[in-house]
């Protein structure tokens, strides 16, 4: 093992995301208190995004096969082109390979309870084999969740490879001025089945509808597309002046960032979920959240972190969750700062993180 000082790591992820932006800033981060060299290997698109401090020290192909004993190759995104990256590592250096696992497969039917139909949920388990044979190649696996550790039974008897250590990010929240209006009961992220939008769409068209939650508004900040079926009733809601929509184009760092410094209350409510990025971010700003039964993880307790609701997302249940949530918003406020810095930026991190990629078996 090298010591931290010489120690060079690659941060691989060939898919873009402007999502994964900030895991791979704070994982540099990371890497570079300890001294260490770090190098991208990342899709373009990532280099010329805007905010995006991933620049200037992208590494090339050749590049990542001179790495050396105690060196990292840190897949952070998996991909099939990442998948022969990693072969080639594995045959021709003797750097660690690290793979930080987001989403361990469950199973067929836990996809289709979520609302995923069939076709999706094929498409879902079809991928799953490319996360499987990077884990099978990889020396060291992170995994950033209770959910995530119990989805793989081996973890438990291999503590030498696998580790759980919580989502990383650095603190964003100091460009954001802390005077903002906290105006917005949101939806942030992407569009899917299992994160329930559909019924936070129809409580927030309820809501609209009979003049409730005022003076609060609704915002929907997405990069994905509104769905057809409901684009006419949420364009009913724009012109209301009730909702602001942003969607169907990728965010800036800046603009998402701001939207969490702008939301009383994010929706975190799913109907599943292995992790969620949400939710460390919306403490990052010291927002609440709005969590489902189903979706309750060891980072959220009820009344500390937001308020938990049940899966019923009964119109009753929901407003009376805001207007609990309004009586001590300040506390849960900075329960959720709190904890973020305690559980999810970098520094906290930074000592678990550095001992299990560095340990040896």
């Amino acid at each position: 093992m090298t010591l931290f000082g010489t120690m060079r790591a690659t941060l691989v992820s060939k898919r873009f995301n402007p999502g994964h932006i900030s895991h791979l800033e704070a994982n540099a981060k990371l890497l570079r208190s300890y001294g260490c060299d770090v190098r991208f290997y990342v899709h373009k698109s990532f280099l010329s995004f805007p905010d995006s401090s991933i620049k200037g020290s992208e590494l090339g192909f050749l590049g990542f096969l001179t790495l050396r004993r105690g060196d990292l190759f840190i897949i952070w995104f998996p991909s099939i082109s990442v998948v022969l990256d990693l072969l080639l590592v594995r045959l021709m250096t003797p750097a660690t390979t690290v793979f930080v696992y987001h989403e361990p497969y469950t199973s067929f039917s836990n996809y289709r309870e979520a609302g995923f139909g069939w076709l999706k949920s094929l498409r879902i388990t079809a991928i799953s084999f490319v996360s499987r044979i990077t884990c099978a190649l990889s020396d060291k696996i992170i995994l950033p969740s209770l959910n995530a550790f119990n989805a793989l039974p081996q973890a438990k008897s291999e503590p030498h490879r696998y580790a759980q250590i919580n989502l990383m990010f650095a603190d964003e929240s100091r460009t954001i001025p802390h005077n903002v209006n906290r105006e917005f009961v949101s939806y942030i992220g992407t569009i899917a089945e299992d994160h329930a939008f559909d019924q936070f769409v129809r409580l927030m068209v309820s809501c609209i509808a009979a003049q409730t939650l005022r003076p609060l508004r609704f915002l929907i900040a997405t990069r994905s597309k509104v769905p057809e079926q409901q684009r006419e009733v949420i364009e009913q809601c724009v012109s209301s002046g009730r909702l602001v929509l942003q969607s169907g184009i990728a965010m800036t760092s800046t603009q998402i960032n701001r939207f969490y410094a702008q939301s009383f209350v994010v929706w975190n409510a799913y109907k599943r979920s292995m992790q969620s990025g949400v939710l460390p971010k919306a403490y990052m700003f010291g927002t609440p959240l709005l969590v489902s039964i189903n979706n309750v993880s060891e980072y959220f307790q009820d009344g500390i972190h937001g308020i938990l609701i049940s899966d019923r997302y009964s119109l009753e249940e929901f407003q009376q969750a805001i207007i609990r949530l309004e009586r001590t918003w300040s506390i849960i406020s900075n329960n959720c700062r709190c904890y973020y810095l305690h559980n999810f930026d970098f520094r906290a991190l930074s000592g678990t993180f550095m001992n299990f990629v560095s340990e040896t078996a």
